[in-house]
């Protein structure tokens, strides 16, 4: 299992599905979204902060979903999803990366 760890690709995607995992299944209001509301017939929009979960149907209650027609990420919305999904886990996976460059580097230096 530790040999797994210190290739950069398997710590990314176990950083990725983890990361996903957390974003999609706990309800956390991270996210610039527009909401739009369906309000005496007449359609509505208000920016707030989304989770990801509400997507999947996980935290949303029908009570706060009572006059909501539909949701959507704005851009800066994407750009958070990019940074957070993607990004994070490429960093993490880099740093794995260099710490195996400097682990040979330093068992060169031994011999």
């Amino acid at each position: 299992m530790g040999n797994y760890l210190r290739k950069p690709m398997v710590v990314f995607f176990i950083a990725m599905i983890g990361l996903s995992a957390v974003f999609f299944l706990v309800p956390i209001n991270l996210f610039d979204a527009e909401y739009t509301f369906n309000i005496n017939g007449r359609p509505s929009a208000a920016e707030a902060k989304m989770s990801l979960s509400y997507f999947i149907g996980i935290g949303a209650s029908p009570e706060d979903l009572k006059d909501v027609v539909g949701f959507r990420l704005l851009p800066m919305g994407y750009f958070l999803v990019f940074l957070m999904l993607f990004a994070l886990p490429v960093l993490i996976a880099y740093r794995v990366h260099v710490g195996n460059q400097l682990e040979a580097q330093k068992e060169e230096e031994k011999t």
